[in-house]
């Protein structure tokens, strides 16, 4: 019912302008502004005005998403460690702990891609000569070791009584993390009986 308020209000005011424009440029007086020109400022003021409107509903709705994502993701952006462990906890109390796995493992691959984005891309090396030598480090970083990360993540779902996943039980280095998330070996295909 808003909408069509609105709608027919701006149509109202758009036909009065419009009529005010064309009988409004016979006159004969020159200080005042043609009728075309207060109806095309008329236009931008609806124009204006509704777009102020559509900013807000907008915003609006970003938080809608915040709110959802936050509900039915566990996408919660934590301040500081105390703020996830008060998190953790209320929900073990509430016995919901799948939404404390799906914290512990968003933090899990957050923690991993943070340490693999510290490590250097490229660089220089000097070779067996002594000369500098541009080299790319992405094999050597992809063989460094993430055990830390699983260790932490081990003791984190032990507090909780869990037990990690097995294939995150398995990852020893930045290229098992990647595999995981690159290949298609997940995909178990089944086979058809006849």
């Amino acid at each position: 019912m808003k909408k069509l308020f609105c709608v027919s209000a701006s149509m109202f005011i758009v036909m009065d302008l419009m009529a005010y424009g064309y009988y409004d440029s016979y006159s004969s007086s020159k200080s005042e502004p043609s009728g075309w020109v207060i109806f095309f400022a008329g236009l931008m003021l609806v124009w204006g005005v509704l777009q102020i409107i559509l900013f807000f509903k907008v915003w609006g709705m970003t938080d809608d998403v915040r709110a959802l994502k936050k509900d039915h993701f566990c996408e919660t952006v934590f301040e500081s460690k105390s703020e996830m462990a008060r998190f953790l906890r209320k929900n073990l109390v509430l016995g919901n702990t799948e939404n404390v796995k799906r914290t512990l493992l968003k933090n899990f691959i957050d923690n991993v891609e943070h340490g693999y984005a510290q490590l250097k891309d490229y660089g220089y090396v000097k070779d067996e000569n002594g000369t500098d030598q541009w080299t790319s480090f992405r094999e050597k970083n992809l063989q460094e070791s993430i055990l830390p990360y699983v260790d932490n993540l081990k003791k984190q779902y032990e507090k909780i009584g869990e037990e990690v996943p097995v294939y995150i039980q398995r990852m020893e280095t930045f290229n098992d993390y990647f595999k995981l998330f690159v290949k298609e070996d997940l995909i178990v295909e089944v086979e058809k009986k006849e």
